[in-house]
C-alpha cells in the first residue's frame, strides 16, 4: 500500500507528460496534417526530447492513433453523456447538444480542422475509419432518438424523424465547416447556434425559444488598471474581506434588451433550488463564465514557481488559457496563452522555464518576456490579462472585465479575514488536476452547505484551508455543462515542503526538539488524511447528486432551509435567467 502511494505521484506526472504529447500532436496535425506530422514538429510544440515520445508511443502512427482516440473521448464524454442524461426532455436536450457541439472546447478551429483531417484519411487507415465511424454512428442515434422524442411528445406524428435529424446533423455539419476556415477571434458562436436552433425552429415551431439573439451585456465598471508591474493601482484590493460564507452582492439588474425576471418560467427564486436542468445547460454555463467566473480574482499559482527571470506558470481558468511569467526587470506579467496567428497554447505544461524569450515554434513568432513581439510576420503583442499578488499568491483575471461586486459584510459568526501574508512562510508541495463528472455550482453548493470554520471560500469557485504550517486552496473549474475540474493546491511550511520534494530528514537539534516536530508532523498528516478523505467524498455526493438531477425532472422539490450564503449564490445563478433566450419551460 505504501508503495502504491509513493508511486501516485510519478504516475501522475507520466500521465501529464503523455497528454502534453497528445496535445502537441494535435497542434501540430492542426498545422501539418496526419502525412507531414512528423515526431519532431511534435515534440518541438512539447518542448520535450524525440526520445521521449518513444518511452510513450511505439511509433508516430500511434502517437496518431491516440491523439484519435483522445478526441474522440473527449467528444463522448463533453457532448454525448452529458445531452444522454437529457434525453427524457428532448428540447432541452436538443439545446443542449447544440451548444455543446458548437463550444470551442469542442469545436475550435484546431480540433476541427484535426478531425477532417483524420476524416480524409480514413479509406486508408482502418484505425481511423473505426474511430471516426463510431463517433459519428454515436452521434446520429442521439440525435435521432431525440427528434424521436420530441415527434412523440408534440404529437407530430407526420414528422420523419429520419429526415429531420439529418438535416440537424447536416446544419452543424455545416457550422464545423465553417469554423476550420477561420480563426477563433473571427468565429460567431452566437450566430452558429441562432440558425441551428432556427432549423430545429422550422420543424417544431413553438418549442425553441424566441428567433431573437442573445442580448447585449450591460456595460459595468472598469478593473482597476495594472502599473508596469502588473499589480493594480488601487489602496483596496479587490479581494478584502474574504470571510466564509461572504459572497459578492447581486448583480446588476435584467440585461438591455431581456426578458424581465418574470417571464424566465423555471427561473428559481433568490431563496429556492435551482431547476434540475440547470446543471447541464450549455447556454447558462456560457453565461456563468461571463459574468461570474472571468470577471473573478483566479489563483493560477504561488511566487515561489516563478522566482527567477524567464520562470512561467500557465492554466485554464473557466475558459481563459493563462501564462505568467517573469520578465528580465523580475516584474511578473500576465497573458492569454494563444499564438497570435493562430488560438493554440503557446506553452501546455503548467510550469517551466524561458530561456530569454518567448517563442511559438509553429509560426516563428518570438515575443520578449514582456509580451512585446521582437520577430515573426504576425502583428501584435501577446494579449495582457490583469494581474495582483496578495501575499505570495499570484491571481489573474481576463483583461478589462467588469469588476466583480464587492464581498457583501461580513456574517454574524464569521472568521476574520484571511491572513494572506502567512503564504509568504509556505511553498508549494503539489498540485492535482481531478476530472468530476458533475456541474460546477453542486460542489459550491457543498461547500457553502456545510461550512467549516476553518475554510474561506473565495466567490464564486475557490475554497481555502489555513493552517500555521499548512495550508490547501481548492479551485473548480467547469469544464462543459454537468463537468468540472477541481484543481487542488497543497502548501507547507518552507522546511517541510523541502523535505516532501526532496525526501530529506530534518535533523533534531535535541531530543526534545525532536518530539516536537514529531508531534507536529503527526498531527500534520492527520489533518492531510482528513482533507484528503474530505474532498473524496464530495466529488463523490456531487457526481451522485448529477446523476440524480439528470433522471430528475423540475418536479423534484427540496424543501430543507437555505443558508443565507447559500442562497446568495443560488441568487447570483437565478439572475443570469432572464438573459438567456431559450430556457425549457419559457414559451417561444
Amino acid at each position: 500500500m505504501a508503495a502504491g502511494a509513493a508511486d501516485a505521484p510519478a504516475r501522475a506526472s507520466r500521465s501529464r507528460q503523455r497528454q502534453r504529447l497528445i496535445d502537441a500532436c494535435i497542434s501540430a496535425l492542426h498545422i501539418h496534417g496526419p502525412s507531414r506530422t512528423t515526431v519532431e514538429k511534435v515534440v518541438a510544440i512539447a518542448h520535450l526530447s524525440p526520445g521521449i515520445v518513444r518511452f510513450y508511443f511505439d511509433s508516430k502512427a500511434a502517437m496518431l492513433v491516440a491523439s484519435l482516440q483522445y478526441l474522440a473521448a473527449e467528444f463522448e464524454d463533453r457532448v454525448l453523456l452529458p445531452v444522454s442524461q437529457l434525453r427524457h426532455a428532448p428540447v432541452p436536450a436538443l439545446e443542449l447538444l447544440v451548444d455543446l457541439y458548437l463550444d470551442p472546447q469542442i469545436a475550435s478551429p484546431r480540433k476541427v480542422s484535426v478531425w477532417y483531417s483524420f476524416w480524409g484519411e480514413a479509406s486508408s487507415r482502418q484505425e481511423y475509419y473505426d474511430i471516426c465511424g463510431r463517433k459519428d454512428e454515436d452521434f446520429a442515434a442521439l440525435v435521432h432518438e431525440l427528434i424521436e422524442r420530441l415527434i412523440a411528445q408534440t404529437g407530430a406524428t407526420h414528422l420523419d424523424a429520419d429526415g429531420i435529424a439529418l438535416g440537424l446533423i447536416g446544419v452543424l455539419e455545416m457550422m464545423w465547416q465553417t469554423f476550420a476556415f477561420q480563426s477563433e477571434s473571427s468565429i460567431d458562436r452566437v450566430e452558429a447556434r441562432r440558425r441551428s436552433l432556427a432549423y430545429l425552429r422550422s420543424v417544431f415551431p413553438g418549442q425553441f425559444g424566441s428567433a431573437a439573439a442573445s442580448p447585449p451585456q450591460a456595460a459595468l465598471p472598469e478593473p482597476p488598471v495594472a502599473d508596469a508591474g502588473g499589480s493594480p493601482q488601487s489602496d483596496v484590493p479587490v479581494l478584502q474581506a474574504v470571510v466564509p460564507g461572504a459572497l459578492p452582492g447581486a448583480l446588476p439588474g435584467p440585461l438591455p434588451g431581456a426578458l424581465p425576471a418574470a417571464a424566465a418560467d423555471s427561473a428559481a427564486a433568490p431563496s429556492a433550488r435551482l431547476p434540475a436542468w440547470a446543471y447541464a445547460h450549455g447556454a447558462l454555463l456560457a453565461a456563468e463564465r461571463d459574468r461570474l467566473l472571468r470577471p473573478a480574482w483566479q489563483f493560477i499559482g504561488h511566487e515561489a514557481e516563478v522566482s527567477v527571470a524567464g520562470d512561467f506558470l500557465s492554466g485554464d481558468l473557466a475558459g481563459e488559457r493563462v501564462l505568467v511569467v517573469r520578465d528580465e526587470r523580475g516584474r511578473l506579467r500576465a497573458f492569454r496563452n494563444a499564438c497570435r496567428r493562430r488560438p493554440h497554447a503557446l506553452v501546455i505544461a503548467r510550469s517551466g522555464h524561458f530561456e530569454g524569450a518567448i517563442h511559438c515554434a509553429s509560426h516563428a513568432l518570438t515575443y520578449r518576456l514582456d509580451g512585446r513581439l521582437v520577430d515573426g510576420d504576425t502583428p501584435g503583442d501577446l494579449a495582457s490579462l490583469d494581474l495582483q499578488s496578495l501575499g505570495a499568491l499570484i491571481l489573474v483575471r481576463a483583461a478589462g472585465a467588469a469588476a466583480v461586486p464587492r464581498l457583501a459584510a461580513s456574517l454574524p459568526d464569521a472568521a476574520t479575514e484571511l491572513d494572506w501574508s502567512a503564504f509568504e512562510r509556505l511553498q508549494p508541495s503539489g498540485m492535482q488536476q481531478i476530472e468530476v463528472a458533475a456541474d460546477w455550482k453542486l460542489i459550491v453548493e457543498r461547500w457553502l452547505e456545510a461550512p467549516v470554520s476553518q475554510r474561506q471560500f473565495l466567490p464564486p469557485n475557490q475554497l481555502i484551508e489555513l493552517r500555521r504550517d499548512a495550508a490547501l486552496i481548492l479551485q473548480v473549474i467547469p469544464v462543459a455543462p454537468g463537468r468540472c475540474r477541481v484543481q487542488r493546491f497543497d502548501y507547507l511550511a518552507a522546511a517541510r515542503a523541502r523535505a516532501a520534494a526532496g525526501g530529506q530528514r530534518i535533523r533534531a537539534a535535541s531530543a526534545r526538539a525532536a518530539g516536537t516536530r514529531a508531534r507536529a508532523r503527526t498531527a500534520l498528516a492527520g489533518w492531510q488524511r482528513q482533507a484528503n478523505a474530505w474532498l473524496q467524498q464530495e466529488i463523490a455526493l456531487a457526481e451522485s447528486t448529477q446523476t440524480g438531477l439528470a433522471g430528475a425532472s423540475d418536479e423534484f422539490e427540496d424543501s430543507a432551509p437555505i443558508a443565507g450564503p447559500l442562497a446568495q449564490f443560488l441568487h447570483l445563478i437565478t439572475a443570469l435567467l432572464p438573459a438567456i433566450p431559450t430556457l425549457p419551460g419559457r414559451p417561444a
